[in-house]
């Protein structure tokens, strides 16, 4: 279930000041390497070659820019660049859920996020920045443990930092259900049994189950970038028909404002229950076809 975090706050249009410290947060890496990639992180190193990756530099005008009452260590500008994630980005995902979402019954598993990062990645969908190690002011974020090198050949030893990210499935329901939150348990089997729990593929309504930014970076913006981002995405793809997802009363009104329809209290019981049912209708190819 996803984590809402973004209240729009004034941007200040000023430019920095002079006097105060830089901190070396590089443009989307163009040149960035994929190279091999483990479906297993435990060994990173080994494996198959990962699929060649896309990644989207977010516009200018949409960068983050640090409110004026934020704190001094957060960066004038983050560079954010959105890219799918794979299986090699479990570690970091893990680690955005747990510091995002206090109440633990309500975040994914470490099995789900395997689980979905290796049955449907192509539905999930990360925001990152680039960071220079041992900058000054030092960068803080939950996730930058787990960061990955962006290229070895790099003398400044970037790293690609995870600051938000949507994890997502498709199910053949309108809504999300507590079917499509779970996931069958001889998933991984070499031959797994049929079953309706987690991923549908033959399904028309891709399910967000975790939209998460993480502490420190929430209330800028961010949020939105992304999944603003993920409605472009989703919409080139022609692979669904709407996006689905629960969320407390008191988030509502965001995803409202995004243009998602309330379709009133769930029937689903994840993490206690209390949710509200929102969907949101992508757009068909032939309206964007005929409107551009």
């Amino acid at each position: 279930m996803p984590r809402d975090l973004f209240q729009q706050q004034p941007q200040d249009k000023s430019p920095p000041s002079p006097s105060a410290p830089t901190m070396f947060l590089s443009e989307s890496p163009n040149n960035m390497s994929s190279g091999p990639s483990s479906p297993d992180p435990a060994n990173p190193e080994k494996g198959t070659t990962e699929q060649q990756r896309q990644f989207v530099i977010v516009p200018p005008d949409q960068w983050f820019q640090a409110h004026p009452r934020s704190s001094s260590l957060l960066p004038a500008n983050l560079h954010p660049y959105v890219r799918p994630l794979t299986v090699s980005d479990v570690e970091s995902c893990v680690a955005l859920e747990n510091a995002a979402f206090e109440d633990p019954n309500e975040r994914a598993s470490r099995e789900k996020f395997i689980y979905r990062l290796t049955k449907c990645g192509e539905l999930c969908l990360g925001l990152f920045t680039t960071v220079t190690p041992n900058s000054n002011p030092p960068f803080s974020s939950p996730t930058l443990a787990s960061a990955r090198v962006i290229e070895t050949g790099r003398p400044s030893g970037d790293v690609s930092v995870l600051l938000a990210h949507i994890i997502a499935v498709k199910t053949t329901s309108h809504v999300v259900t507590d079917e499509s939150m779970d996931l069958p348990r001889d998933w991984d089997a070499v031959n797994p049994t049929p079953s309706p729990l987690g991923h549908q593929e033959r399904g028309r309504t891709i399910v967000l189950h975790s939209v998460a930014v993480a502490p420190g970076f929430q209330g800028k913006g961010l949020g939105q970038v992304l999944m603003r981002a993920y409605f472009g995405l989703m919409n080139g793809a022609g692979i669904a028909e709407r996006l689905a997802l629960i969320a407390h009363d008191h988030k509502v009104s965001w995803y409202e404002k995004l243009g998602f329809t309330n379709n009133g209290k769930s029937a689903a019981q994840f993490g206690g229950g209390g949710w509200y049912d929102l969907v949101y209708d992508l757009q068909p190819a032939e309206k964007r076809a005929r409107y551009g």
